[in-house]
């Protein structure tokens, strides 16, 4: 029992803010007819990269024996590579074996309705693809346009643009589809699996507990508060650092476009660390930080050694392999950083980080201590008075 308790201890210490969109494919309990899954009781459960397979069979085995619901959500990154508009006009087109990326979640057509309007949903069903307002917005794409994408599959698949829609209305993904077309488009892995039910008790717990062999697992209940550590999505990261189209190098390192970087990289020396390279948009913050942290006589808490032999800032890669679905790592915009990749940071050196704009990865559901990620520049304006 002492270790139960410890469980639910730690699973709550695990809530997230909730996701905005979800998705399902068992039948309704009871059939009863609810407006929407925020009618429910929704329970959301996540590991770092993908579910295992062998956490996705525990967790159908524990819902079944609940008799609740469970659906599991897709993500992949997928390329971009030309859009032809209605009048059969292209009008973007990649460079020759470049793409661009774009982060597109599946969805079971089935159950759209409880997550989106009537009108999502049949253009979900009718295999369309409906898009964020950002991206469309970035790639200038308008209802009608045909996206040709190339999947993890190597498969170039033409599909219509449906609809576009406000961000949080695709839980900030820049792109959805159904599930059929994302198995066409080679997303066979899950991100996420959804479980729904008229009241969620404490048996949903033990019976999960119970069931599930591995537990580090981001786990997300009704009333979660958000991680103070949050990160931009990446639309947004495209709209305020720019965008580049890829090319695969080995699965996880890639090749940026010459002309993106050489407009947005740039090599400087810093305060504490010495020569680095990044975004050009991350000096001020960077530099405000560090010199913080000079003033507070904390600099000696930051390993110029450790920075140099195997930190550093711009790295053009993916955070994990393409054919894991790896979304484009901040380090290829230049605008995350690893200094300590070893000894860790004082607590107030992190609070500095913060203050000047930047979230820290210790305290993510896959802890990345060495790493700090701009995601503001609201501090450095105001802290430097531009």
């Amino acid at each position: 029992m002492k270790k139960l308790g410890l469980f639910f201890i730690l699973l709550f210490l695990f809530i997230q803010s909730p996701v905005l969109a979800h998705d399902g494919e068992s039948e309704l309990k009871n059939n009863k007819k609810f407006n929407g899954i925020e009618n429910y009781d929704v329970i959301t459960i996540s590991q770092p990269g993908v579910l295992y397979y062998s956490v996705t069979n525990q967790i159908l085995e524990s819902v079944n024996n609940l008799k609740s619901n469970v659906t599991f959500i897709g993500r992949a990154n997928i390329g971009l590579e030309k859009i032809i508009d209605t009048s059969n006009q292209e009008s973007l087109k990649t460079d020759e074996d470049y793409l661009y990326s774009l982060s597109i979640k599946t969805i079971e057509s089935k159950y759209a309705n409880l997550f989106y309007s009537n009108q999502i949903t049949e253009l979900i069903q009718k295999n369309k693809i409906i898009v964020s307002e950002f991206t469309a917005e970035q790639y200038s794409i308008n209802v009608g346009d045909t996206l040709v994408l190339v999947g993890m599959n190597e498969v170039t698949f033409e599909i219509e643009v449906g609809e576009i829609v406000p961000d949080a209305e695709l839980g900030w993904f820049e792109a959805v589809v159904n599930k059929e077309v994302g198995y066409q488009l080679g997303i066979n892995r899950n991100i996420q699996a959804i479980i729904w039910d008229n009241k969620v008790s404490e048996n949903h717990f033990v019976e999960l507990y119970k069931n599930i062999e591995y537990k580090q697992l981001r786990v997300t209940f009704k009333d979660a508060k958000p991680n103070k550590n949050w990160v931009l999505p990446t639309a947004l990261v495209k709209k305020y650092f720019g965008d580049f189209q890829i090319k695969e190098k080995d699965g996880t390192w890639i090749i940026v476009e010459p002309a993106w970087r050489n407009a947005n990289i740039e090599r400087k020396n810093m305060p504490i660390i010495g020569r680095t390279t990044c975004n050009k948009i991350m000096w001020e913050p960077l530099l405000g930080a560090l010199n913080q942290v000079m003033e507070e006589g904390l600099q000696n808490t930051l390993s110029k050694d450790e920075f140099q032999k195997s930190g550093g800032c711009y790295a053009p890669r993916r955070i994990n392999r393409f054919n894991a679905g790896g979304a484009i790592s901040r380090h290829a915009w230049g605008i995350a950083i690893d200094i300590n990749v070893k000894s860790g940071y004082h607590p107030r050196v992190v609070q500095i980080f913060n203050q000047w704009g930047f979230a820290w990865g210790g305290t993510w559901t896959s802890p990345d201590e060495m790493h700090f990620e701009l995601r503001d520049l609201s501090p450095s304006i105001s802290q430097t008075g531009s």
